[in-house]
């Protein structure tokens, strides 16, 4: 799951060179530390429909015959901002989205959980060398707004050790074949390819923040939400997760280990 993000970047030229798109004439470009999709705010996107332009999209998809799009979100909670990828040819709410509305929604980072047994401990997934995360979306659009979805699939090996519990990702796609995801020429088997073949090879790092991250009621939106957080107890289970893993990942490096009193995980 991915229900909330980071879009730090004061202007958007940087989005706009990465992507390799112009914002929209009406585009209002505001950055944010911190976002959570429950509030349905506006998140950027380059678009199937219009690949060139960066445009506005609400987070939190709806089928594209809703009336009431508020009441629609409450029944749907977080199924309206993460659809699985496993189903979307038969999700209602993306079966034509995924084939005509494809989306590559750029983020510089998002946030995930971390689990000690009951205890949950946010993390902040972003690129070390690049400004941008491209994670792949759908969207609908009703009177003139887009409505979207961030896809996720199964965690690869280092997302494993961040998003402990449901071991769960937003496809995050590299950036190689991010103008590929929003061309009207793939059919059914090169969508799947992309969605679950084509993960990012940028290198990531992932550290905990504070514990407020992943609550959708806290003011997170404030700068120190990016500081790293130094918690010994995740560091040493984080040790113990990689000695027990099967594959190694070399971003594992890069999993806590830039934060007060560095721990190198592999000493």
């Amino acid at each position: 799951m991915c229900y909330s993000t980071s879009n730090k970047e004061k202007s958007i030229a940087q989005m706009e060179r990465e992507l390799e798109a112009q914002k929209k004439a009406s585009l209002n470009y505001k950055p944010h530390y911190w976002m959570t999709g429950f509030a349905h705010e506006t998140i950027y996107a380059v678009t199937q429909e219009n690949p060139s332009i960066i445009d506005e999209m609400t987070w939190g998809i709806v089928e594209p015959w809703t009336n009431d799009v508020s009441e629609r979100w409450k029944k749907l909670a977080g199924k309206s901002l993460n659809t699985q990828a496993e189903y979307v040819f038969e999700n209602n709410r993306s079966e034509e989205a995924i084939l005509k509305r494809r989306c590559i929604i750029p983020v510089t980072g998002y946030f995930e959980p971390y689990k000690i047994k009951s205890a949950s401990y946010p993390h902040l997934v972003q690129p070390v060398h690049e400004t941008y995360l491209g994670l792949l979306g759908v969207y609908n659009t009703i009177n003139g707004i887009n409505y979207t979805s961030i896809l996720t699939a199964p965690a690869n090996s280092f997302m494993e050790m961040v998003h402990n519990g449901k071991k769960r990702q937003p496809i995050m796609l590299d950036p190689n074949y991010w103008k590929e995801w929003v061309s009207n020429d793939l059919n059914d088997g090169q969508i799947r390819h992309l969605m679950f073949q084509c993960d990012t090879e940028q290198e990531l790092e992932a550290f905990t923040v504070l514990r407020t991250a992943t609550n959708a009621r806290a003011d997170n939106n404030v700068p120190e939400i990016l500081d790293k957080q130094y918690f010994p107890e995740v560091v040493e289970q984080q040790k113990y997760d990689i000695r027990q893993a099967d594959v190694y990942n070399e971003n594992w490096d890069n999993l806590n280990s830039g934060n007060q009193n560095p721990t190198n995980l592999f000493g």
